[in-house]
C-alpha cells in the first residue's frame, strides 16, 4: 500500500533548535500514540525533541520535533517525510516487501526477529570482551559496566582497564557496586593515555573479537553483537565501528558537540578500504571522522596485535591529546583491510557540558589530527611521500570555509573555536614529538 504524505508540519531544522533539547527514543513498531506522553517531559511549549526513530530497535534516523508535534497523525507525518526512504529500505532489505506509510498503531512486532544480529552472525559465535578505559571512579563508570553486563550476546567478558590506578577508587567502585563472581576483570596501566590503556585492554585479553569504548556512555543492549555480526560482511574486516548518539542535549554545549564532533556517520552500513570502497577525496584515507570513533569499535584481536596493537605515544593523557584510533583506522585501511560501519551497533554518549570543556576537546581534535599524520610522515619513505602529497589539500580542507568540515558547522561555532581548533593542528606535531620524547 502507498499513500502520499501530506506536506506540513515539517520537522524543526537544527538551526533552530536550543539546548535543552529532550532526547528520546521513538519505536515504529509500536503506536506513535505512546509518544505523547513524551510531550510532557519537554521543560516549556518553546521546547524540542530529538527523536531517534527505531524499527524493531534499527536506528532509521533522527526528527527534532516540537511541543506541538506530538498527536501521532502529525507525528507520523514529520517522521515519513524526514524519513519514508530510509523506513522502506528498512522494509524491503530486511522483509522483503516495501511500505509507503507508517500507520498510527506502528508496524507491530512481525519480523522482528529478521532484524536480530543473529540473523547477520554465523555459528559457532566469537567469544567477545568489552574493554572499558577510565581514570576514576564514577556514577558514569558503573553506569557504563551496567549497560555492558546486560548486552544480549551471549559469550563475552568485561575488561574494565584504570589508568590511573593510584588514585583512581576504581577497584573499590567494581566491589561495592557488582560484587565478587561478576564477569568483569581490572587491569592497571599506569603509562597515561589512551594509547596506552587500550593496549593494555587489548594484551589482557583473549577472546576473537575485542571492542573498546569510554567510561562515560551507555552501550545499547545489541551493540557487541551487532559489532560482532559486521565482521560477517567479508573475511577482510579486520574492524567494525558503530553508531554515537547523545546521552542527553540538556546544555548548549552538548548540541554543539554533538553538532561538531561527527560522533554518528549515518545510519546506513558501510564499508571502507583501499579498492572499491573508498571515499572520493584527496585526503583518503587520512580523512578524520570517516571510520567512526574508538569509543565504539571492535577488532579482530590477532589482526591488531599482529599491527602492534595501539600506540601509547598517541590518545588523551600523551602529549598528542588525541590521535590513537585515527592511527589504527588508518594503519587498517593501509594494510589492505577492511573497516565496516554498522549503525544498529548503537550507544549513548554522555557529552561534556561545560563549554571550556569542549574548547578543549575541539583543541584536541585538532592536535590528535596532525600527532597522527606526523607520525606516518615519520614512519617510512613510502609512507612519507603519500602524507607529503595530500598536505596541500588537507590545509584546504582545514581552512577553506567551502571545505566540506567546515560548511556543517553550526553558527555558533563561531570564529574562537575554529582558531582554537587550528591551534590545536598546529601543536599536534610537537605533541607527538613531545609524547616520543617522553617514552
Amino acid at each position: 500500500m502507498s499513500v502520499d504524505a501530506p506536506a506540513s508540519p515539517q520537522a524543526r531544522p537544527r538551526s533552530q533548535i536550543k539546548a535543552p533539547v529532550l532526547v528520546a527514543d521513538l519505536e515504529l513498531a509500536e503506536s506513535l500514540s505512546r509518544a505523547a506522553d513524551l510531550r510532557a517531559r519537554l521543560s516549556t511549549s518553546d521546547s524540542h525533541a530529538r527523536l531517534l526513530v527505531r524499527l524493531h530497535g534499527h536506528p532509521v534516523g533522527s526528527v527534532d520535533v516540537g511541543f506541538d508535534m506530538f498527536e501521532a497523525g502529525e507525528l507520523s507525518t514529520i517522521v515519513w517525510a524526514e524519513l519514508g526512504s530510509a523506513i522502506d529500505r528498512h522494509f524491503r532489505v530486511h522483509h522483503g516487501f516495501s511500505v509507503g506509510a507508517i500507520p498510527d498503531a506502528g508496524f507491530g512486532d512481525d519480523g522482528r526477529e529478521s532484524c536480530s544480529w543473529r540473523r547477520a552472525v554465523t555459528t559457532p559465535l566469537p567469544s567477545a570482551e568489552i574493554v572499558i578505559n577510565t581514570v576514576k571512579a564514577s556514577d558514569q563508570l558503573a553506569r557504563t559496566v551496567s549497560s555492558a553486563l546486560d548486552q544480549d550476546y551471549p559469550d563475552f567478558r568485561i575488561t574494565v582497564v584504570d589508568n590511573r590506578p593510584a588514585t583512581s577508587g576504581v577497584p573499590a567502585l567494581l566491589a561495592q557496586r557488582f560484587g565478587a563472581g561478576r564477569n568483569i576483570a581490572y587491569v592497571t596501566e599506569s603509562t597515561p593515555g589512551l594509547g596506552a590503556a587500550r593496549s593494555a585492554g587489548l594484551n589482557a585479553s583473549s577472546a576473537d573479537i575485542v571492542a573498546f569504548t569510554d567510561d562515560d556512555v551507555v552501550l545499547d543492549r545489541s551493540w557487541l553483537g551487532w559489532l560482532v555480526a559486521g565482521f560477517g560482511v567479508s573475511d577482510r574486516v579486520a574492524c567494525v565501528t558503530g553508531l554515537i548518539v547523545p546521552l542527553e542535549l540538556e546544555a548548549p554545549a552538548q548540541l554543539l558537540v554533538d553538532e561538531f564532533s561527527g560522533f554518528s556517520k549515518g545510519y546506513e552500513p558501510l564499508i571502507w578500504d583501499l579498492a572499491e570502497h573508498r571515499l572520493d577525496h584527496p585526503l583518503y584515507p587520512y580523512t578524520v571522522g570517516t571510520f567512526g570513533s574508538g569509543a565504539s569499535s571492535a577488532f579482530r584481536r590477532s589482526i591488531l596485535v599482529a599491527m602492534g596493537g595501539f600506540d601509547r605515544h598517541l590518545g588523551i593523557g600523551t602529549p598528542a591529546v588525541g590521535g590513537e584510533d585515527l592511527d589504527v583506522f588508518v594503519r587498517i585501511v593501509l594494510g589492505g583491510r577492511q573497516i565496516v560501519y554498522e549503525p544498529a551497533s548503537l550507544l549513548r554518549h554522555a557529552h561534556r557540558r561545560e563549554m571550556a570543556a569542549f574548547q578543549r576537546q575541539v583543541k584536541g581534535y585538532g592536535s590528535g589530527l596532525t600527532a597522527m599524520l606526523t607520525k606516518h610522515l615519520l614512519s617510512d619513505q613510502t609512507t612519507r611521500r603519500a602524507v607529503l602529497r595530500r598536505i596541500p589539500a588537507g590545509i584546504a580542507y582545514a581552512l577553506s570555509p567551502r571545505s566540506p568540515k567546515n560548511m556543517r558547522k553550526p553558527r555558533e561555532f563561531g570564529m574562537r573555536l575554529s582558531a582554537l581548533e587550528w591551534a590545536g593542528m598546529a601543536y599536534g606535531p610537537i605533541g607527538y614529538v613531545r609524547s616520543r620524547m617522553a617514552g
